[in-house]
């Protein structure tokens, strides 16, 4: 493992934002080691020490470590782990540059909603976020789960969503895997979105009119403790050489599908 090139005197030399920014490539690159590599327990041990004692230095909350190594759940501890230093300077990811807003001729009332729900696992890019919320509106989804989520009280996620924030309802949550088992006791369905073996091609799935679907982050998917809650997995095939595509497609072809399905049932 690369050790950290500060010593304890040479990094509070730093400026906050300057503690934080070298922090970020050290963990990126360690986080690429990992995706490389077999997880060694004595290599994420001495990480884990050299972590804290960096964070103590500054009087940083500390890293908790994961209880397993499981190569996923090391990737997503680090990859928040980055993401928190990228907050403490106020950075996100970059929304994509947006054309001018389009004049379409929305309907004055609405479709009967479904009984249906998307729920978010830890999405960041706020362009994702407020494309679903469109995606969801478009389709009669009734509402939208956010589980470490940015919502639609954002700026640039009604940007994106183009005033379908409006007519979607959200619920924010700081604990998706205890909503979503709530949400199953009242009788829904939960369908994570995941290339996982055992998971049915989303085309072939028997929807129920009360489903929740599951996406997750960006980087990693749906993390290890929603996953337990999911009753159920389903994934998109592809027939390219990448074998996933952007969370907010992938979104846009679920929620479609599912309309179309109920709708069939509804009218055979």
């Amino acid at each position: 493992m690369d050790t950290f090139g500060f010593t304890q005197k040479k990094f509070l030399s730093l400026s906050f934002e300057n503690q934080h920014k070298h922090l970020m490539p050290w963990l990126s690159g360690y986080y690429q080691k990992l995706t490389t590599n077999r997880i060694e327990k004595i290599s994420v041990d001495l990480f884990s020490t050299q972590y804290n004692q960096i964070l103590s230095w500054a009087g940083m909350e500390p890293f908790v470590p994961p209880h397993s190594y499981e190569i996923k759940i090391w990737l997503e501890r680090l990859s928040d782990a980055i993401h928190y230093h990228r907050c403490e300077l106020g950075l996100s990811c970059k929304d994509h540059d947006l054309l001018e807003k389009v004049t379409t001729q929305d309907r004055s009332k609405s479709q009967e909603h479904l009984d249906c729900h998307m729920a978010l696992d830890g999405l960041r890019s706020l362009f994702n976020v407020g494309s679903i919320f469109r995606t969801c509106e478009a389709a009669g989804f009734a509402s939208i789960i956010l589980g470490n989520t940015p919502g639609k009280e954002h700026p640039n996620v009604q940007k994106t969503a183009m005033g379908s924030h409006q007519w979607v309802e959200q619920e924010k949550t700081c604990d998706l895997a205890q909503t979503l088992s709530q949400k199953k006791e009242k009788g829904y369905q939960i369908i994570g979105v995941e290339t996982i073996k055992g998971a049915c091609a989303f085309d072939e799935f028997s929807w129920q009119p009360q489903s929740i679907v599951v996406l997750g982050n960006e980087e990693y998917g749906v993390s290890s403790h929603v996953m337990k809650t999911c009753d159920e997995f389903v994934y998109i095939p592809m027939f390219g050489k990448k074998n996933s595509i952007n969370v907010a497609n992938a979104a846009a072809i679920i929620c479609f599908q599912i309309a179309r399905a109920l709708a069939l049932s509804k009218h055979s």
